[in-house]
């Protein structure tokens, strides 16, 4: 995989794996937040910061049509067209499995919560954790 498909994909997971709260029926809070990426088990991962508002939080927590048009629409802002959502499926309260296709490929992301955190395992061998670092989305 080449480092700029990383990179795109990684961007896109952002998005995707959001971090939430496994004890509520909502899968985010709003915060500042934290993912790393890894993609080999020697590779370095990679991070980036970003703050989810409680407007973007409410979106992630919707029921799946709701769910589906933000991941598609904030998908489709952030990569210009480059990588759509195939599909989306939300499994209980703690999981979620999305499909994204990037040019000819595709892959498959299942997402578990687990309170401030999160651990997304992709299809193509990524895994992609996050945290809360706090509730809102100044500088912890």
């Amino acid at each position: 995989m080449s480092k700029r498909f990383a990179a795109t994909l990684f961007a896109s997971m952002t998005l995707l794996f959001s971090p939430a709260d496994a004890a509520a029926a909502d899968r985010v809070q709003p915060g500042h937040w934290e993912s790393k990426m890894t993609m080999a088990p020697s590779a370095k991962p990679m991070a980036v910061k970003y703050c989810i508002t409680p407007a973007e939080a409410a979106l992630m927590n919707g029921d799946l049509p709701v769910l589906r048009k933000y991941l598609v629409d904030s998908t489709k802002a952030s990569m210009k067209g480059r990588c759509a959502v195939k599909s989306v499926e939300i499994k209980g309260n703690n999981r979620t499995v999305v499909a994204l296709t990037c040019g000819k490929s595709e892959v498959v992301n299942t997402t578990t919560y687990h309170g401030d955190r999160y651990e997304s395992l992709s299809s193509n061998g990524a895994i992609v954790s996050g945290k809360r670092l706090s509730a809102n989305c100044s500088k912890p």
